[in-house]
């Protein structure tokens, strides 16, 4: 498992570290996320193999879209240790621990010269 003091990537999900946990959170602009069957998805997958939190305890993730930019971007508050999981049993991503703290998570983008607009990546 990796761990980090500032920035991780995932495939093409990258964190960043940007406090520790705010005394008063928050999250002007953004749109909290519920857990979607138990785990949080950060990265979804067309194929199902998801970027996920191992735990929704002492977690609040919140998340900033600005359509048609193709932009996600996710903020979230962690009070206890938590690894960000790819559900993947081949070829996976290494999972990465993420100590209690504030984080800043951005979803990479591509630009489809076919169809004139940029995306989230695919996976």
């Amino acid at each position: 498992m990796k761990s980090f003091q500032i920035c991780a990537a995932q495939g093409e999900i990258t964190i960043r570290r940007i406090g520790g946990i705010p005394k008063k959170p928050t999250m002007k602009g953004f749109t909290v996320m519920n857990p979607d069957g138990g785990k949080f998805i950060i990265g979804h997958s067309e194929t199902g193999h998801h970027h996920v939190l191992d735990r929704t305890d002492g977690v609040s993730v919140a998340v900033l879209d600005r359509p048609p930019e193709g932009m996600r971007i996710l903020r979230m508050i962690l009070e206890n240790p938590t690894s960000l999981d790819h559900l993947r049993p081949h070829d996976t991503h290494e999972s990465v621990m993420l100590e209690p703290g504030e984080y800043e998570v951005r979803i990479a983008r591509e630009y489809d010269p076919y169809q004139e607009l940029a995306r989230q990546s695919a996976d």
